[in-house]
């Protein structure tokens, strides 16, 4: 399967714009520069992108409470940036704003050093992982899908919370009983938020970690990210019960942008094995290929 240009009649009656107010040659001009650039410049546009939310957040936080203590300042700010996942008992720490400034790629960095150093597999999955492999957007935390037995959860909880993270007792000891299979993690200087989720056996859940790859950028980052492969069939499976727009616009956004390097033959097989034959035809349709 090769790639179609998008102003060939057939796919210009069918090409779907990332936004509805883009017409397609906007589309289309986008991701041709896109496709242009490094990984290391996509992970620097993404990195100011999402630093810039933080900071005007910050700055919308300080003019609704001039005269509140830096202290206040910190809590009405992890409040703002945490939303329904500020965790009960959480109690941010210290007062540098510079430390509140922080991205999901340097996150990614530091929790690749943790779990690396404890011997549990991960990769990073959700929203970082298809603003890596195709549009960037905003994402309010970090997830990473880890390989963990119930006997190294304490040690994986010792280890975060060494390392200045908060893990909330009630959600680690569901994780332990499975009554949960995700672990939703803080830092307690810069409000960077994580979700360790526990991997599956399905047999896609092993293709998926088995195909992870290795996002080494120098000055930036070192960690593991889902394949675009595997995040593609992934939100089309999210996606398929909820019908959002935001799945949707993702998966449309890697198909876009790495075209000419996926490998179809592992999607398609994928996709008749998740039952996504219709969706993926879809997603194809839409993306020109």
């Amino acid at each position: 399967m090769t790639s179609t240009s998008p102003f060939t009649v057939n796919a210009k009656l069918t090409y779907c714009p990332q936004a509805s107010d883009t017409n397609i040659e906007a589309d289309v001009y986008l991701f041709q520069r896109l496709r242009q650039l490094s990984l290391k410049q996509r992970l620097e546009m993404l990195i100011a992108h999402n630093r810039g939310i933080r900071k005007l957040s910050l700055a919308g936080v300080k003019m609704r409470h001039r005269d509140a203590p830096i202290e206040k300042i910190r809590l009405h700010f992890a409040k703002a940036v945490l939303a329904d996942k500020f965790p009960n008992g959480f109690e941010p720490k210290g007062t540098d704003e510079k430390m509140w400034i922080q991205d999901s790629i340097a996150l990614a960095g530091e929790l690749h050093q943790i779990l690396t150093s404890i011997n549990i597999l991960y990769y990073v999955s959700g929203g970082v992982a298809s603003s890596i492999h195709g549009e960037a957007r905003s994402t309010r935390d970090l997830d990473l899908v880890i390989q963990v037995q119930v006997e190294q959860v304490d040690l994986l909880v010792t280890t975060l919370e060494a390392a200045g993270y908060y893990c909330p007792l009630g959600s680690v000891e569901n994780l332990k009983l499975g009554r949960e299979r995700t672990l939703s993690i803080t830092h307690m200087e810069t409000i960077a938020n994580a979700d360790l989720i526990v991997m599956d056996g399905s047999p896609f859940a092993v293709s998926q970690m088995t195909r992870r790859t290795l996002a080494e950028v120098e000055g930036i980052s070192l960690f593991w990210v889902a394949s675009p492969e595997d995040m593609i069939l992934q939100k089309l499976m999210w996606g398929r019960g909820s019908q959002s727009q935001k799945q949707w616009r993702d998966v449309l956004g890697i198909v876009k942008l790495q075209a000419e390097t996926l490998d179809y033959g592992y999607l398609i097989e994928w996709a008749e094995n998740l039952n996504l034959v219709d969706a993926f035809s879809q997603v194809l349709t839409e993306a020109g290929v």
